[in-house]
């Protein structure tokens, strides 16, 4: 008698068509999602996705309906991987190029061949030449002098040594270049010799159908070898349109910036990302934070010296920003920083791009637009003698967008096209700005610096007098206001005192709690100015340093 057995399940399956419809960027990676829609029968099915990134992280692998389905489960889902190898199948190819290479190995060798002869040939020649100019003294010692023959026979052979030189230099780079082919064309042959290797990578999913109809199911996973990193566009435009001021009237403005904030993308994942939409984040997901470690810290005493030794520093002013629209802007532009990634200002921030994009998988950048923006521009030339002779051009201008600006690189564009690049920091919604235009091409600066240094008997301080000049000169027919900084050293001690002198200072500028000291310069076209900057260092007799 023989016992029944159990019915036996029949898995269906099924190659869905799920493309990548959104995809999420990270810092240094990408999290992607995968949707796609069939119609099913009741039963078991083994669904199958085709061509997905073989880098892929198992573990961040997730498979979900897109909708609530009654009774209807997804089981498991996996990632298969395998390695295709592809025969190599082209003989003529390689036949053809094993010729090449068999032709210009024979020509190698002729040309070597050549090179020797030639070598020797200039060898016995400059023998001859050697041999000749010994025996001038021994001729002219036995009075056989004859100049012109001596001058036509030398200058014969050394005629024969640049020609022979010459055709040795010729045959030595003719080697080299059909050494680099030869080597050119064995890499080739020895490619097109080995078999190729693909890799592939397909989801594998078991799902329980209760009824039929049709479900949407969507796949998330996380990919290595891709990154984004914000770029941006100022284009400086000169057109006079209508701005509201503070008081609420209208009045034309001549200049304004339009600001465009791009997303740049890297991937290479081994999959292509056709029409998905990308949303840019700066959320850390690998961020790890360790406590320092504890080391002893010994203090030493010692006695203090009597001496005081002195020595100049460069500090840098910090400040936190160029404020909101209310706020002035900033005397000068203040000093980039170099960030390890994306800085969103200690708050993750998620930005959508309004189109979709393509994004192959080649490792080349792509900038996707994110949101743009016009804001009226407020211009100065500023001028910074002692780090830069040059008359710069500045704009300063506002946030007016709903979105923060992240720190990166900005392309400067006028009218004229791209002129360069700087940078900018975060940048909130509504607080001003500045970028640098690089240098006015009209104006002219020389700065030169001298010093004078002595004593004073009665009281033996040692007093150093320093004296700044400045030249600038206007090349241009458009009038320039410039704004022009130059800086005093701050004493921190009391026996080190700082003193402008204003009767030989222009203008009489004394300097700030900062040590800058400020002019505003208006330069007719065509014309030129001068500026004087003097100031003494005092310092007490047992200071050493200065």
């Amino acid at each position: 008698m023989q016992a029944l057995q159990p019915p036996v399940s029949v898995i269906q399956e099924l190659t869905l068509d799920a493309p990548v419809s959104i995809v999420t960027l990270l810092e240094d990676r990408a999290q992607v999602r995968r949707i796609g829609k069939s119609n099913f029968t009741p039963g078991l099915w083994r669904i199958k996705v085709e061509q997905v990134a073989p880098v892929l992280s198992d573990k961040s692998l997730r498979a979900e309906f897109c909708q609530e389905y009654p009774n209807a489960r997804i089981d498991d889902v996996r990632v298969r991987r395998q390695m295709l190898v592809k025969e190599a199948d082209k003989p003529d190819e390689i036949k053809a190029l094993e010729t090449e290479i068999r032709e210009l190995t024979k020509t190698f060798n002729n040309t070597a061949e050549e090179r020797q002869h030639l070598e020797s040939c200039f060898e016995k020649v400059n023998n001859i030449l050697a041999k000749g100019l010994q025996e001038l003294p021994i001729d002219a010692i036995w009075g056989q002098i004859d100049p012109r023959t001596w001058r036509e026979q030398l200058s014969t052979l050394f005629k024969q040594l640049r020609e022979l030189r010459v055709e040795i230099l010729n045959s030595y780079h003719s080697q080299q270049d059909l050494s680099q082919k030869i080597n050119d064309l064995i890499a080739k042959a020895s490619a097109l010799s080995r078999p190729d290797l693909v890799y592939n990578a397909r989801i594998e999913a078991d799902l329980m159908i209760p009824q039929a109809g049709e479900y949407e199911i969507a796949f998330d996973y996380v990919v290595p070898n891709a990154m984004w990193r914000p770029w941006h566009q100022a284009r400086l435009l000169r057109t006079e349109v209508l701005t509201t001021n503070s008081e609420g009237t209208e009045v034309p403005t001549t200049n304004f910036v339009a600001f465009r904030v791009d997303g740049c993308v890297w991937q290479r994942t081994g999959e292509d990302w056709n029409d998905v939409d990308l949303v840019f984040s700066t959320a850390r997901s690998s961020l790890l934070t360790e406590p320092p470690l504890l080391t002893d810290d010994t203090l030493n005493v010692q006695e203090k010296s009597q001496a005081i030794i002195i020595e100049a520093r460069d500090q840098k002013i910090q400040t936190t920003g160029s404020g909101t629209t209310q706020t002035a802007a900033p005397e000068a532009t203040p000093g980039t920083v170099d960030l390890p990634g994306v800085d969103d200002g200690g708050e993750v921030r998620t930005l959508r791009p309004a189109k979709k994009a393509t994004i192959p998988s080649d490792g080349r950048p792509y900038r996707v637009p994110i949101f743009s923006f016009d804001s009226a521009a407020e211009i100065e030339y500023i001028l910074m003698p002692e780090m830069s002779c040059q008359v710069m051009l500045k704009t300063a201008q506002t946030n007016t967008s709903q979105f923060p600006i992240l720190a990166g690189p900005v392309d400067l564009v006028r009218t004229s096209g791209f002129v360069g690049r700087t940078e900018v920091l975060f940048i909130a919604p509504g607080e001003k700005f500045v970028l640098g235009w690089g240098p006015d091409g009209a104006m002219r600066v020389q700065r030169t610096q001298t010093q004078e240094r002595k004593k004073d008997h009665l009281t033996r301080w040692n007093i150093v007098t320093t004296t700044t000049k400045l030249f600038l000169s206007n090349i241009g027919p458009e009038p320039r206001m410039i704004k022009t900084t130059e800086r005093v050293p701050i004493s921190e001690l009391e026996q080190v005192k700082v003193e402008v002198i204003s009767d030989k200072t222009s203008h009489g500028v004394q300097p700030d709690e900062n040590g800058f000291c400020m002019w505003n310069f208006q330069i007719e076209p065509y014309s030129q100015l001068q500026a004087s900057l003097v100031y003494k260092i005092s310092a007490a007799p047992e200071v050493r340093g200065i």
